[in-house]
C-alpha cells in the first residue's frame, strides 16, 4: 500500500511539474525579430545579395562541409578587417551562421 501511494504522488507531481513548465516551441516570427534587432545595433552589419558574396565565398559553399546546408540570407560586416557572414539552413530546419574572409576562409 505504502509503496502504491509513493507511485500515485510521483506521477501526479510530474504531471504537475510538466504542466507548469512553459511550452518551449520555437517561435520564427520572434528569431526574424531578434535578427532584425541585431541589425539595428550593428549598423556595420549590411544585408547584400547571395549574387553580391565574392566567389571564393560562394566557392567555399559548395565544398563537403557545407553539403546538406543551403545560404539564407548574406550580410557584409565592416570591421577593421571586414568579413561576410551567411545564414545557412538544413532540411530539418536548423540554422546557422558562418563568418568568412573575402577569400572563402572560414572565421572561428
Amino acid at each position: 500500500m505504502k509503496k502504491l501511494i509513493i507511485a500515485a504522488i510521483a506521477i501526479t507531481t510530474t504531471v504537475f511539474a510538466n504542466a507548469q513548465a512553459p511550452a518551449q516551441t520555437e517561435n520564427k516570427t520572434t528569431k526574424a525579430t531578434e535578427v532584425a534587432a541585431a541589425d539595428a545595433t550593428n549598423p556595420d552589419r549590411v544585408k547584400i545579395k547571395l549574387e553580391e558574396l565574392p566567389a571564393a565565398v560562394r566557392k567555399a559553399l559548395t565544398e563537403d562541409s557545407f553539403q546538406g546546408w543551403t545560404a539564407k540570407q548574406a550580410y557584409i560586416v565592416k570591421a577593421e578587417k571586414p568579413y561576410y557572414e551567411v545564414e545557412l539552413s538544413n532540411t530539418k530546419a536548423e540554422m546557422n551562421v558562418v563568418k568568412f574572409r573575402e577569400d572563402g576562409t572560414v572565421i572561428k
